[in-house]
């Protein structure tokens, strides 16, 4: 295998998409811009890789949070301090790859997380067509085991009322 230095560097091959189905899509959060731009361009990297259609990082609203707070514990109103804090925020959509690649996919950004950067995956899987149809059978079947328990039961209590009464009859 030929190591090919500084790929990294360049822009990642996006694969067509085939059907435009999407199975995965990856929210990234962070304080520090430079974290979270690396980490996903290394996520769209990995994609690429294993041969994900995916979308190029689109970045998100920035959530903006202040807080004034009080320099002097007591009095002087006047003499206050603001404080912000900034959370940026970049999501990539991935398509068309089969479930297990993107699990491994997942599996490989979680194992080289980077510190600083959260990430929040949510993930589509389709099923076949008529699953519906076994379902709707299995559930038949759970209705006729429930009404022939009914039945056990109501003989089962028949049974025990008949014996109680006769164990209640004095005998002559």
């Amino acid at each position: 295998m030929t190591l090919v230095h500084g790929r990294s560097v360049h822009h990642p091959h996006f694969h067509p998409r085939t059907h435009d189905i999407p199975v995965a899509g990856i929210h990234f959060r962070s304080h520090h811009v430079p974290l979270l731009n690396l980490f996903t361009h290394f996520a769209v990297h990995a994609a690429s890789s294993l041969g994900i259609p995916c979308s190029k990082v689109v970045p998100l609203p920035t959530q903006r949070r202040l807080w004034t707070v009080l320099r002097s514990p007591f009095a002087h109103k006047k003499s206050q301090e603001n404080f912000e804090r900034r959370v940026h925020k970049r999501a990539i959509k991935a398509w068309d790859a089969d479930p297990e690649v993107i699990q491994r996919w997942i599996a490989y950004l979680r194992k080289h997380a980077m510190p600083g950067v959260g990430m929040k995956v949510t993930t589509w899987e389709r099923i076949p067509l008529g699953i519906g149809a076994s379902h709707i059978v299995r559930l038949d079947h759970t209705q006729v085991s429930t009404v022939d328990a009914s039945k056990t039961i109501k003989a089962l209590g028949q049974k025990i009322i008949a014996e109680e009464s006769n164990a209640a009859q004095p005998s002559v």
